[in-house]
């Protein structure tokens, strides 16, 4: 029997549909207008947005499966495997970046002119309406995440930023070289369109791997967390015999916590279980997001 879906993952799951709809639009509109118009800033803005949206298909049918329990067989949560699809749209962003680079170098070593005005009209019109476009996406996608919980929402929020951030630079560059009546000016305004694409691009990757890739590495948890566990059993240091190993690890944005405690033997399990209820309490209410697990083991 398939899980109810909250209304939430409901509205996520939606949001990313209309998103990836519109972009798959644009990407027709894209297509057309970068053969048209010969810019090299169009087509980065085209090889960005196909890679992007292949990655993003790839993160929604996760985060379906997240969502119908299809994960249920991770033993730590769907923490990395989220992390995981954040580190591919990265890794999508920055092949991408590296091949608009490569291009733009080729263009400005030629100093041929390329593309005419009518042609950059034209792709600056449809950049426009793609600017429109990715601002309700953004929207769309920015309501959705509220609340937090979910990285493939918080990686899809970022992506949706820089396609944003993006358009509306490809739009003031292309507007300049419709304008311009000089080739050398159109090339250079193509040209530095281009690499803005690139820096965005490549600032949003950075950031995402960098808060990605310590989780996959299974990176400690943060002192903070690990004070709040010590100050616990410090306080409840009666409550317990004897204390057995500890340990932690991230999956994603939860934190699990596995403590094993020995007992006098003398306890009733009713009172064991009480005793244990309580620190698990104190420790869920400092650390926050956690699965907590506290084992009770013979001395």
């Amino acid at each position: 029997m398939s899980p109810i879906l909250t209304e939430q993952q409901r509205l996520r799951e939606r949001s990313i549909v209309i998103a990836l709809t519109l972009d798959a639009v644009m990407i027709a509109a894209y297509t057309i207008g970068a053969i048209l118009a010969g810019s090299l800033t169009m087509l980065a803005e085209l090889i960005r947005g196909v890679l992007m949206t292949i990655i993003e298909i790839a993160a929604l049918m996760v985060m379906r499966r997240i969502h119908r329990g299809g994960t249920a067989v991770f033993e730590f949560g769907s923490g990395k495997l989220e992390q995981l699809v954040n580190l591919l749209i990265a890794g999508g962003l920055l092949g991408g970046a590296l091949w608009i680079a490569i291009d733009v170098v080729k263009l400005v070593s030629s100093g041929e002119e390329h593309g005419s005005p009518a042609g950059f009209a034209l792709a600056a019109f449809v950049t426009a309406i793609n600017t429109y476009v990715n601002v309700l996406a953004w929207d769309g996608v920015r309501r959705a995440a509220r609340g937090g919980g979910s990285l493939i929402m918080q990686g899809q929020l970022q992506s949706r930023v820089v396609k944003l951030v993006s358009s509306s630079c490809v739009v003031i560059t292309l507007t300049i070289a419709a304008l311009a009546s000089d080739g050398v000016v159109i090339m250079w305004a193509d040209a530095i369109g281009a690499l803005l694409v690139c820096g965005f691009i490549v600032h949003s990757a950075l950031d995402m791997i960098k808060s990605g890739l310590p989780d996959l590495v299974d990176l400690a948890v943060n002192e903070e967390c690990q004070a709040a566990i010590t100050r616990m059993l410090v306080k409840h240091f009666d409550n317990y015999d004897q204390l057995g190993h500890v340990r932690t690890r991230r999956a994603g944005d939860l934190v699990h916590v596995e403590i094993a405690l020995g007992f006098r033997p003398d306890l009733t399990i009713g009172e064991v279980n009480a005793r244990i209820d309580a620190m698990k309490v104190h420790l869920q209410q400092e650390v926050g997001h956690a699965d907590i697990s506290i084992l009770a083991v013979s001395g």
